[in-house]
């Protein structure tokens, strides 16, 4: 079997020095074309990939970063990684995509992996499982918490006024006489769900309406969820639907879409947090809180370059103030 092709091979066909080579390889300095071409030659020729060791050592302006999203088949969190991978690859940063599928054991085992890469910083969005390695890791190595609120964590963060927005979806909806509500939880251990489901419930206590007065539905797999929505739109009790989550409010839009297509007329009124796509395929305009992935995608490719940029900069928490959208998807009921 044929050995691996070193640097040196590469510096003794291309006739050059090492140091010419690791010039070219890290793009640190401009060289004779002619030079260039040789070593470019060499490296075809032999096939030649640096190794990680090797990478380690070249210019401090490319970075590598690990990015722990709970669930990549959600186009929220989906979109909002293309868009930052395109910004940060500007940059000369570099990503490893780590999906954690809402598991706290597979979260804590991508963070050991990723430490052990010596990463320059952790994006998470954490599952809330591991709130006090965050905590510990944050001491070393930079993190940067989005989406998830976290508490006593050493960390930059970038959320949502989560708790204060779905007090005011809330707000319309009783405001429009509908008392009878159904009310679609999020992830379990999620701070986004926490406080939406805070804003909420305290919310209707405000109004002297307590959990005898909403439906709440915690299901989280996709067909039995469908299936709950299937259920509420044939139903005539329940008058509203709050749908806090844009992969659930996506969902329960398929599933009035088709029976819609099936000729049948649903009077539940509905609104929730959306992105642009559920605003797109609601066939009325829609009442909800928009999430606009690339103002996300944008401010936290911001927070990420300041830190690696600035690592002794002061820690920013920035709390996005989502836009609130009257349409006519909750009509008036009984007044």
């Amino acid at each position: 079997m044929k050995n691996k092709a070193t640097i040196k091979d590469i510096a003794k066909y291309a006739d050059v020095s090492i140091a010419t080579v690791s010039r070219y390889i890290n793009q640190s300095r401009q060289l004779n074309p002619d030079t260039a071409q040789r070593i470019k030659a060499a490296i075809e020729h032999f096939n030649y990939i640096p190794n990680d060791n090797a990478r380690a050592l070249r210019s401090k302006n490319e970075r590598i970063i690990g990015i722990i999203f709970p669930d990549i088949s959600n186009a929220f969190f989906a979109n909002i990684f293309k868009s930052i991978e395109e910004l940060l690859f500007e940059q000369k940063i570099f990503v490893l995509l780590c999906n954690s599928n809402e598991d706290g054991e597979k979260e804590k085992e991508y963070l050991y992996r990723l430490l052990q890469k010596r990463v320059d910083a952790i994006v998470i969005a954490p599952t809330g499982a591991n709130h006090e390695l965050l905590k510990e890791i944050s001491r070393t190595t930079p993190v940067i918490i989005f989406d998830r609120k976290q508490e006593e964590i050493a960390a930059d963060q970038l959320y949502a006024n989560d708790y204060t927005a779905c007090s005011q979806l809330t707000e319309h909806i009783l405001s429009r006489g509908h008392h009878q509500i159904a009310y679609v939880s999020g992830t379990a251990n999620s701070s986004v769900s926490k406080y939406r489901y805070e804003g909420f419930q305290q919310t209707m206590a405000k109004h002297g309406l307590t959990s005898e007065h909403y439906y709440l539905i915690t299901t989280q797999d996709e067909a039995a969820c469908r299936q709950e929505f299937h259920h509420l739109l044939m139903q005539n009790q329940i008058s509203a639907a709050l749908i806090p989550s844009p992969k659930k409010l996506n969902w329960f839009l398929m599933e009035r879409n088709q029976l819609f297509l099936k000729g049948y007329r649903s009077a539940l009124s509905f609104a929730g947090f959306a992105t642009p796509a559920e605003f797109d395929i609601s066939e009325i305009p829609l009442t909800g809180v928009l999430q606009r992935e690339d103002i996300y995608a944008t401010k936290l490719a911001k927070i990420i370059i300041n830190r690696l940029n600035k690592p002794n900069s002061k820690i920013k928490d920035v709390e996005l103030k989502l836009s609130f959208h009257k349409g006519n998807s909750i009509g008036k009921y009984g007044i």
